[in-house]
């Protein structure tokens, strides 16, 4: 009898250790703690400054992509389409608005990625727009010294979204020219989720410091970089906190060559 009372307090702790444990803060902030299954690691290929300085021929594969993490945004080779990976699929944007798959040969030139794990979750249930819903973010990060990864569900009222225009060699303009002259696809009542990451100022040319989101609906028809937006409310925010940042830098004569001379950075908020 003892004996069996032992295995059924060893199994009650057994279940009780692997469920999911969630603690909601004053703020409405709820935190979730689970047993970590994936490296918590931001994980970046190539540089920002690299990527302004007409770095656009890249040799990272979508298949090696996917083996970094679950969610990222980025460019593929040439600038031939934004990127944007939900549940592990990388997503084209090209000028045009097509969006496909990534295929597992195709290459990237520039990526941000994260195997996302929930740390905190909220919801904004009033109106915002992209600058007030950045405002709203900043006071529920536990810290700006850190790196955080999000995913952010809803409906949006309103949407501009940008893309790329694919390049050729030889490259001659670099981002600061190419972006304020990006496709804009916009839209109205688009449901879908915005992929994005948070980097502390300290991260200087390296990445983009703030925040950066990509776009992707769900049902597949509208997507890219997030320029503007309006929602009213119950947008579902989820974040993870990471501490390890690990970098990977194109291994091509186009980096080997590249003169760090321009610099440029989104709307720092």
């Amino acid at each position: 009898m003892r004996k069996l009372t032992l295995i059924s307090i060893c199994t009650l702790y057994f279940f009780i250790s692997c469920e999911q444990q969630k603690e909601k803060d004053s703020s409405g902030i709820t935190a979730v703690q689970e047993e970590s299954t994936k490296p918590d690691t931001y994980y970046q290929y190539s540089i920002w400054w690299a990527f302004v300085n007409k770095v656009f021929d890249g040799d990272l594969t979508v298949g090696e992509l996917k083996t970094k993490g679950n969610v990222g945004l980025g460019s593929f080779d040439f600038l031939d389409g934004e990127m944007v990976m939900l549940d592990g699929i990388p997503y084209r944007i090209r000028e045009n608005g097509e969006i496909s798959e990534g295929k597992d040969d195709e290459e990237i030139v520039y990526a941000n990625a994260a195997f996302f794990e929930e740390d905190a979750q909220f919801v904004i249930n009033h109106s915002v727009n992209f600058e007030t819903f950045r405002s709203e973010i900043n006071k529920a990060l536990p810290s700006t010294n850190f790196f955080y990864a999000f995913k952010i569900h809803g409906v949006f009222k309103t949407l501009k979204l940008g893309g790329l225009n694919k390049q050729s060699k030889p490259f001659v303009d670099g981002l600061d020219v190419l972006i304020p002259n990006r496709p804009v696809f916009e839209g109205e009542n688009i449901t879908g989720t915005m992929i994005g990451f948070f980097c502390p100022e300290f991260i200087g040319n390296i990445n983009v410091a703030g925040y950066h989101f990509h776009f992707i609906a769900d049902d597949k028809k509208i997507g890219g970089h997030v320029m503007e937006f309006e929602s009213e409310g119950s947008l579902i925010v989820l974040l993870d906190k990471m501490k390890d940042y690990h970098f990977a830098l194109p291994d091509n004569e186009d980096f080997e060559n590249v003169r760090l001379n321009k610099e440029f950075q989104y709307k720092k908020n």
